[in-house]
């Protein structure tokens, strides 16, 4: 790919800021919108070595006006800026819609008005959400598989979803659609509402048993992050010579974990990467399974296999160990 001017939306955060790393060390130009609502600067410090390639705007999405400006200046957006969380979503569903929908039309609306640009946008990648589908009604789940989000996040990506779908059917917007499964990997800190991995890692870090909401045989496809930045580096390389304009991909590894083996493979990794005997002390705690968890999940990657070569890397005891070295050094210290 040529040297590009790209905006990553949500780039402070923990897939933004690793996406923003490799970019930049790919030689390209990156700025980057984020709000720090649910990130830190520290995911993006050594970015600022990349100076003046390299660019930070702290701001919000919900900013039409600015997010215009940058669009305007830009060759590529990624759009990954959202509220994560779905049990955030529950207990404060209307922040979770406004950054999630309209925030993710307000960058569709910028990128249709760059389109009469002399020189239009060349691509703008969407990051949706495995929670669209809901719980696996057939298993590996692929594109085609029904929408039945369980949690106003889900609902929430889900029409922003089909609003990158809409947008290039009436607008011809150069969008693709990247439904990513479970991602997680370094940067993925405790901040406010966290993802299992980092709170089962800093319980057991701590000496505590992990706390699972349920019986645990929820399952869920874990993806590493660097098997994603590799799926988007295949994207950003090849979408000239494939025709994925409005398409949705998949992308994890086709392999499910229930919660309650995810908790083993955790107590295992830091036993081995602390040098601890964690033994039996550490038995998982059950709760009351809370409202508008998924309770099955498995990505059908074919069609990533297929148009970009895409097979993941990454097994989830190897991303583990991986991630428990990494939170050991620095994620434990921003808990």
């Amino acid at each position: 790919m040529d040297r590009e001017t790209i905006l990553i939306t949500g780039g402070a955060g923990f897939i933004g800021s690793n996406l923003t790393e490799y970019l930049l060390e790919m030689g390209h130009r990156v700025i980057v919108l984020d709000d720090l609502s649910r990130s830190t600067t520290d995911n993006i410090r050594a970015c600022y070595n990349h100076s003046p390639n390299f660019y930070f705007v702290k701001s919000s999405v919900l900013d039409f006006e600015l997010v215009d400006r940058l669009v305007s200046n830009v060759d590529i957006v990624f759009h990954l800026a959202a509220q994560v969380h779905w049990e955030e979503s529950i207990d404060d569903p209307v922040p979770s819609f406004a950054v999630n929908t309209l925030g993710t039309q307000n960058v569709l609306e910028a990128v249709r008005r760059s389109m009469a640009r002399r020189y239009p946008l060349k691509l703008m990648l969407y990051a949706s959400s495995s929670e669209v589908y809901g719980t696996a009604r057939y298993v590996p789940m692929d594109e085609s598989h029904p929408f039945n989000p369980q949690s106003p996040y889900a609902a929430g990506k889900a029409a922003a979803d089909r609003l990158c779908s809409a947008y290039h059917h009436v607008y011809h917007v150069p969008v693709i659609i990247l439904r990513q499964f479970n991602t997680y990997g370094p940067n993925q800190r405790i901040k406010g509402y966290s993802a299992v991995i980092p709170k089962f890692v800093s319980q057991v870090m701590s000496g505590r048993p992990p706390t699972i909401y349920g019986d645990g045989t929820q399952t869920k496809d874990f993806h590493y992050i660097d098997d994603l930045i590799g799926a988007y580096a295949l994207i950003v390389d090849k979408w000239e010579d494939l025709n994925l304009f409005g398409t949705a991909i998949n992308f994890g590894t086709g392999q499910e974990t229930s919660i309650n083996q995810l908790a083993e493979i955790i107590i295992r990794a830091v036993s081995e990467e602390t040098g601890r005997d964690l033994g039996g002390n550490l038995e998982p705690i059950h709760l009351p399974k809370r409202p508008g968890e998924v309770m099955r999940f498995a990505a059908d990657i074919s069609l990533a296999r297929k148009c970009l070569g895409f097979t993941p890397k990454f097994d989830i005891t190897e991303g583990i160990t991986r991630y428990v070295r990494w939170f050991t050094k620095e994620g434990s210290h921003t808990a």
